[in-house]
């Protein structure tokens, strides 16, 4: 069974969109232990291959371990280089919806869950360059956006798309604007 898209998504940004092993942009989401030998379809069995890796030690079950362990100094080096602020706060996020969907019509537990939600989400405006202070209209020139992007970093965009020219650039390294048109990201 493949990996949801949400669970993609996730490996994905853990790795900044780089293969653990070869650090290649454009990567897939590799079953570690593949499914047919009873590996699950969860983030802890995904690592972030690009094609040729995963062409060449994706299906050796003897590279598994080395698999695992190159993933897991990757998710280090990423984590200490752009923080993850974003993807703990959006997992946790995810976390915090799927316990509030599987709860009883327990109100009490409700009510705390959708408190928990809601400071995430305040955390997650925090981090996103929302101030309180802003006016009305700063926060609405920050929220619609002419160009959309997952900040990675200062000067690290993946999946930008600029609304103004068209643009779309898996990843942008170096600028916090359109390369075609100079809106700001």
């Amino acid at each position: 069974m493949p990996f949801s898209e949400a669970l993609k998504l996730r490996v994905k940004r853990r790795a900044a969109f780089q293969c653990c092993r070869c650090r290649e942009f454009g990567v897939e989401v590799h079953h570690i232990v593949p499914g047919e030998d009873g590996g699950p379809d969860t983030e802890k069995n995904a690592a972030p291959l690009c094609p040729n890796c995963h062409t060449w030690f994706g299906d050796n079950p003897k590279k598994r371990k080395e698999i695992r362990q190159t993933r897991d100094w990757w998710y280090e080096m990423v984590e200490a280089k752009y923080g993850g602020r974003e993807d703990s706060s959006a997992k946790k996020l995810d976390e915090l919806l799927a316990e509030f969907r599987s709860q009883s019509a327990n109100e009490a537990e409700r009510q705390k869950v959708l408190s928990e939600i809601d400071r995430t989400l305040k955390l997650m405006v925090k981090a996103s360059r929302l101030h309180e202070n802003d006016s009305p209209g700063e926060v609405a020139a920050k929220v619609d956006r002419v160009v959309t992007a997952t900040r990675l970093g200062d000067k690290v965009h993946a999946n930008v798309h600029c609304k103004n020219c068209g643009t779309v650039i898996g990843l942008l390294i170096g600028s916090n604007t359109c390369p075609n048109c100079g809106a700001p990201i």
